[in-house]
C-alpha cells in the first residue's frame, strides 16, 4: 500500500493473505442477524473494489473470499432464525419489526431470488436468511439460493468498486493531501452516523430477536442441562442485559466501551513514544497546511479554535451549573463536573509527562505542552457532555445530540491540526483522553438517574432556561473578541547556499517527487536559480510554454468527462503532484507530438532555500505523459519520454539566455 496512506490505515499489503480474510469476515458478519446493523459490510467490499483498482489487492481472489463470508454469514441467520422459532412456539408473528416485516413480504413475493435482491438492500442481508428460517424455507432450497446469491453479491459489489476507484482516481490527483484526508474522515463521520441511524431503528427488532433466540437456546436440553447445573452463572450473565437497574445493560455497555478506549489510548501512546511513523506524519501535515494556510479559512478555525477553548467552554460550564442547581439535577451537575474536571487535571499532567514541544508553525503562541491536545479532550469531554445532559433534560432528541456533539468535536480538532497549534497524533489522543472522562461522567449521571428527586416549578426552570441562553451568549462574545497573539510568520527560506548545486548535497534534500498517495513519481530533473517566479514564468512563456492553472475539481470533471467520450481535453493541464509534501507551486505544458496523446509538462517548487545574493532556488521535473493515464495507477513511476533530453537542454538554454542560473542534477 502507498506509503503515505500507512500512516493512517493498517497496511493491508503487509498482511498478506490475512487482508482477504478480513474482506470475507466483514462480508460474514453483515449478513449475520443481530450484528449486521452495526457493521457496514457493503462498504468495506465496495472499498476493495477500489483498491483493487489500486492494485494493492487481487480482485478475483477478493470475490472469492467475500462469497465464502457472505455464504457463512447466511448460515448462521438461517441457524438463528430456527432458534428463533423455536423460542416463538407456536407465535412467529411475534417478530413484527420493519425490517423483519419487509424480508418476509420480499420472500413472499421473490421466493428464493429475495435472498439475491436482499444482499444489495443493506440491514435485509441479514434478515432475508433469518426471515427464510421463520418461514419454514427447507435448508437444502436455502442453502442453494444462499450460495447463488453471495457469489452474485461477492462478483457485483467489488466491480462497482473497481470501477468507481478508477474514476475517481483522475479527480483525486488534483486533491491536496489533507483534504483527501479531511474526505477520508468526513466519509468516516458519515458512515458512523449512518450505522447509529440504522442501529436506533433496528434495537427494538434486534431486543425482540435476541429474546427470541434465548427462549430457543433456552430450551435445548444441553443448554438446559448447564442452566440448571450453575445457576449462579446464570443469574449473573442476565443480571448484566437487565435494564431495570444501573448495573444492568447501561454498565455492561459503559464497561465495554471504557475497555476498548483504554486499549486505544494505550495502543496511540505507544505509535507516539515507540514508532517514527506517527510523528513523521505530523510532521508531513503540518508543513503541507502550513503552505495551504487561506486567510478565510483561518477566520473561521480561529473562531472555532476560540470557542472550543477556556473562552468558550468556561463561560458554558458556568451557565450549565447554576442551570442545573437551580434544576435541582445535582446528579447530572456531579456527573458533569466529574467529566470537566477529570478531564483537565488528566491532560495538564500528561502534557507535562510528556512534555512534547508545539510546531514552530503554529498560527498562535502556545507554552504548553503539544501532547495531548486540550482542545480535543475538552471537545469530547465538555462539549459533548453537555450535549448528553441536553438529552437527558428532554431538549434534544438522542440522534441530534449526539450527532452536534460529534460534529462539533471533529471541527474544534480540525482547527487545532489546521492552524498547527497541535499535530494530528496530539488531537485523536486528546479525543481518546476526552472520551475516557465522558464515559465516567455519563456512568456517574446513569447510576445516580432513578435517586427520587425534587419538583421544580416553572420559575426555576426559565431561570435555568435564561442562565443558558446568558452562558451561550457570553461564550461567543468571549471567543470572538479573543485576540489571542500570534506567532510571527515563519521564514521557511532559513537554507542559504552560494551555489546551487549545494543544495543536492544537503542530507536532507528530497530526491523523488510523489504522488497523492505517497508513492514515488519522478526524481528531480532540473535546478533553476532565479530572481522570483515571475522571471522564470517570462522566460518560459517567450519560449513558447504554456502556463498551466492549478487544476481544481472542477477542471478535472471536465477532463475526465471529455476523455471518457472521446473529446480532447483541456489544454494546459498540468495535475499536481508533490515534492517536499508539498504540491506543485506553478507549471508549464507544450505538446509533445501529434503522434499520441503525450505532452511535455514542467513542474516547479519553491526549495525554500536562497543564494547569498538573494536568488531563489527552485526545483523542478519535465515529464512527457499523458495528462491523464497515469493518475490510474499510483505504482506507475514517470518514464521518460523520447524528447525529454533534447527538451531539458532547450529549457537551460533558455533560462541561461534569460540570465537565470540552471543546474543539472
Amino acid at each position: 500500500m502507498p506509503y503515505t496512506l500507512d500512516q493512517f490505515f493498517p497496511s493491508l499489503s503487509a498482511m498478506g493473505m490475512w487482508t482477504y480474510w478480513v474482506f470475507a469476515l466483514c462480508a460474514m458478519l453483515e449478513t449475520t442477524v443481530l450484528i449486521g446493523v452495526l457493521v457496514p459490510g457493503a462498504i468495506v467490499i465496495f472499498a476493495g473494489g477500489m483498491l483493487a483498482q489500486r492494485g494493492v489487492i487481487d480482485i478475483v481472489d477478493l470475490a472469492w473470499f467475500v462469497a465464502i463470508g457472505s455464504f457463512v454469514g447466511g448460515e448462521i441467520s438461517f441457524r438463528l432464525g430456527r432458534w428463533a422459532r423455536l423460542g416463538l412456539g407456536e407465535r412467529p408473528g411475534l417478530i413484527g419489526s420493519r425490517q423483519s416485516r419487509a424480508a418476509a413480504a420480499l420472500l413472499r413475493k421473490r421466493g428464493g431470488l429475495a435472498l439475491v435482491i436482499g444482499r444489495y438492500r443493506g440491514q435485509l442481508a441479514a434478515f432475508v436468511p433469518f426471515s427464510a428460517a421463520l418461514a419454514t424455507m427447507r435448508h437444502g432450497r436455502f442453502t442453494t439460493w444462499n450460495a447463488g446469491s453471495a457469489l452474485a453479491y461477492a462478483v457485483g459489489l467489488p466491480i462497482a468498486g473497481y470501477l468507481c476507484g478508477l474514476a475517481l482516481s483522475i479527480l483525486l490527483a488534483a486533491t491536496p493531501r489533507i483534504l483527501a484526508f479531511g474526505a477520508v474522515v468526513v466519509l468516516a463521520l458519515g458512515i458512523l452516523f449512518f450505522i447509529a441511524r440504522r442501529t436506533r431503528r433496528a434495537l427494538p427488532s434486534l431486543k425482540e430477536i435476541a429474546i427470541a433466540i434465548s427462549r430457543g437456546l433456552s430450551r435445548k436440553p444441553a443448554v438446559r442441562r448447564f442452566l440448571e447445573k450453575h445457576p449462579r452463572l446464570t443469574r449473573h450473565f442476565v443480571a448484566r442485559f437487565g435494564t431495570d437497574q444501573f448495573l444492568g445493560l447501561t454498565a455492561t455497555v459503559l464497561g465495554v466501551l471504557l475497555l476498548y478506549i483504554v486499549g486505544a489510548y494505550a495502543d496511540s501512546v505507544y505509535d507516539f513514544l515507540g514508532t517514527q511513523g506517527a510523528a513523521s506524519t505530523d510532521t508531513r501535515i503540518a508543513n503541507l497546511l502550513y503552505t495551504m494556510r487561506d486567510d478565510r479559512l483561518i477566520a473561521v478555525l480561529s473562531w472555532i479554535t476560540e470557542v472550543g477553548g477556556r473562552h468558550g467552554v468556561l463561560p458554558l460550564l458556568a451557565g450549565a451549573t447554576f442551570a442545573l442547581a437551580l434544576l435541582r439535577r445535582f446528579d447530572l451537575l456531579a456527573g458533569m463536573w466529574i467529566a470537566a474536571a477529570g478531564n483537565q487535571i488528566t491532560v495538564t499532567l500528561l502534557k507535562g509527562f510528556f512534555a512534547r514541544p508545539r510546531s514552530d508553525l503554529g498560527y498562535y503562541v502556545e507554552t504548553s505542552g503539544s501532547f495531548p491536545s486540550g482542545h480535543a479532550a475538552g471537545a469530547i469531554a465538555v462539549w459533548a457532555m453537555l450535549f448528553y445532559l441536553a438529552w437527558r433534560l428532554r431538549l434534544l432528541g438522542a440522534g441530534v445530540a449526539g450527532a452536534a456533539a460529534v460534529t462539533i468535536a471533529f471541527l474544534i480538532g480540525i482547527s487545532r491540526v489546521y492552524l498547527v497549534e497541535h499535530y494530528l497524533s496530539d488531537v485523536l489522543n486528546g479525543y481518546l483522553v476526552g472520551a475516557l472522562w465522558l464515559i465516567l461522567g455519563i456512568a456517574f449521571c446513569e447510576w445516580r438517574r432513578r435517586v427520587p428527586r425534587a419538583r421544580v416549578g416553572n420559575l426555576r426552570r426559565g431561570l435555568a432556561a435564561g442562565c443558558v441562553v446568558i452562558a451561550g451568549v457570553v461564550a461567543i462574545f468571549v471567543a470572538s473578541t479573543t485576540v489571542s497573539p500570534m506567532n510571527p510568520a515563519l521564514d521557511r527560506a532559513t537554507r542559504t547556499v552560494t551555489r546551487a548545486d549545494e543544495l543536492l548535497a544537503q542530507v536532507d534534500f528530497p530526491e523523488m517527487t510523489e504522488v497523492l498517495s505517497g508513492a514515488p513519481r519522478q526524481p528531480i530533473n532540473l535546478i533553476i536559480t532565479a530572481p522570483d517566479a515571475v522571471a522564470v514564468t517570462h522566460a518560459l512563456t517567450q519560449a513558447g510554454w504554456t502556463a498551466a492553472p492549478r487544476p481544481g475539481l472542477v477542471l478535472l470533471a471536465r477532463a475526465f468527462a471529455d476523455d471518457w467520450t472521446g473529446r480532447a481535453i483541456p489544454d494546459p493541464l498540468v495535475i499536481t503532484t508533490f515534492w517536499d509534501n508539498r504540491p506543485t507551486a506553478f507549471g508549464f505544458a507544450m505538446a509533445a507530438s501529434q503522434a499520441d496523446d503525450t505532452r511535455l509538462h514542467l513542474r516547479l517548487w519553491d526549495s525554500l532555500t536562497r543564494t547569498t545574493d538573494g536568488q531563489v532556488v527552485f526545483v523542478s521535473t519535465l515529464t512527457q505523459e499523458d495528462p491523464l493515464a497515469w493518475t490510474l495507477n499510483d505504482d506507475a513511476m514517470a518514464a521518460v519520454g523520447a524528447k525529454v533530453p533534447a527538451t531539458l537542454d532547450a529549457i537551460v538554454q533558455t533560462l541561461r539566455g534569460a540570465g537565470l542560473g540552471t543546474t543539472l542534477p
